[in-house]
């Protein structure tokens, strides 16, 4: 059976129960599925256990209770299932990071962890969609309603530096600046892990473009994540929806296609502490993949192999974005640490080693390239593919954009040779990665 059925049918059991205590035993069971096999899939899929997905949808369901009705904190408690008030307080605060009491009097949003679908698409990637019901029911309501879709800069990134928990904290705190740039009068959807969907209603396309830039003159601002202060920005696109009995999956579409037309719109440059653009990359619109150029490098040999190095002790991020051509870009920057480029003779592939401010390894990040080529002045040219291979100094080893190399095979970006050559040679990295460890 595939493990999108599977999936489906746990998480339709978790609605039908979700007022109820309920046992990993009674979902597996319902899918016809061992707990464990259950459980490993949960964990594989949300980066956390089929309970505390449980307890997710409790307390955002629950978060919807205490902000339209009057009912008491422990009403809402035993009305889902928790023991106590206490327990109930315990968890609400580990999502939410506020009391119910104080959420109540602050909130609006309320759907942090709404229901989820599963599905294959036709590029055979696995993915999950978020529930859109409730905004598809609103815009139906009414002839042509404006939505902003908002997506988080770099989410990726903050996941795999800083862990999973510090992806669902960047997902919040983007969530409250929603809150409080576009006020409660609006009603805010999440679309995925990291984009969101903001209905604001009757207003116009220019009234909506202009409450987009309020949200987005924040970027660069940052939040602090277990000590970390981490840097926040959003792009974002305005679409019109006009009513016609959207349905949900009509509706993701069309959102979706929103955030990748404004991603297009996203552009960065690196400026090391010389002032110059030590490292550049672009997005080649013919092929749709990065290219990318490394100036200043120079021959070295690392553990007797021989490359080329470049050394950036520390970066300067510039961002610009316009959210359509008639108006001017927002700008924001971020800073990086200290980084060392390493380019392997005869390689499809590159490393970057990130140093933490007393010199020490932090990460490891592994690229994988074609067409690597060697300028006039010191510089190399190259084109950025798909997969990346992450290793942390606590023995952390993440592959990334697996489901991204599907879809370029699938839109025929790269030929089915060229996908088998990326999939060896991410293997190769791995080995390498695990014969270093010993």
């Amino acid at each position: 059976m595939d493990s999108y059925y599977i999936l489906n049918d746990a998480v339709q059991y978790v609605e039908d129960h979700i007022k109820e205590t309920i046992s990993a035993e009674e979902i597996a069971a319902a899918c016809n599925y061992s707990v464990s096999n259950l459980k490993y899939l949960f964990h594989k899929v949300f980066q956390y256990g089929m309970m505390e997905y449980v307890n997710r949808r409790k307390i955002s369901e629950a978060a919807c209770r205490l902000i339209k009705t009057q009912e008491s904190v422990c009403q809402v408690a035993f009305y889902y299932g928790f023991s106590s008030q206490e327990v109930f307080t315990r968890a609400f605060y580990k999502i939410w990071q506020e009391t119910p009491g104080v959420y109540r009097k602050k909130r609006h949003f309320f759907g942090l962890y709404p229901r989820q679908e599963f599905i294959c698409d036709e590029c055979g990637v696995f993915r999950r969609r978020y529930d859109l019901t409730g905004l598809a029911e609103e815009l139906n309501a009414r002839d042509c309603s404006a939505v902003v879709c908002f997506d988080i800069v770099g989410i990726r990134f903050i996941k795999t530096c800083y862990g999973k928990d510090a992806g669902e904290a960047a997902a919040l705190h983007a969530l409250q600046r929603l809150e409080e740039f576009l006020g409660g009068d609006c009603s805010i959807y999440r679309l995925a892990g990291d984009k969101f969907a903001v209905n604001l209603g009757g207003a116009g396309y220019y009234s909506a473009r202009n409450e987009t830039l309020k949200v987005l003159e924040a970027n660069g601002t940052s939040f602090t994540f277990k000590g970390n202060e981490i840097s926040l920005s959003m792009f974002a696109g305005v679409c019109q929806i006009t009513a016609g009995a959207i349905t949900s999956k009509q509706l993701f579409d069309s959102l979706n296609f929103t955030i990748e037309t404004a991603h297009k719109r996203l552009f960065r440059s690196f400026t090391g502490p010389d002032g110059f653009q030590t490292l550049k990359l672009r997005c080649d619109d013919a092929s749709g993949l990065y290219k990318g150029e490394v100036s200043h490098v120079y021959r070295e040999s690392h553990m007797g192999i021989h490359g080329f190095a470049c050394r950036i002790p520390c970066e300067e991020t510039n961002y610009f974005f316009s959210v359509d051509d008639e108006t001017e870009p927002v700008r924001w920057k971020t800073s990086e640490n200290e980084y060392h480029l390493f380019f392997p003779d005869g390689e499809d592939w590159y490393r970057k080693t990130v140093f933490t401010s007393s010199k020490e390894v932090l990460r490891d990040h592994y690229y994988i390239i074609r067409n690597l080529h060697r300028q006039k002045d010191q510089c190399l040219t190259f084109t950025l593919l798909y997969l990346e291979i992450m290793c942390s100094a606590d023995g952390r080893v993440i592959t990334l954009n697996g489901g991204e190399l599907k879809e370029a095979l699938h839109e025929g970006i790269i030929s089915k040779k060229e996908y088998r050559k990326i999939v060896n040679t991410g293997k190769s990295i791995l080995n390498r990665i695990e014969k270093k460890r010993e």
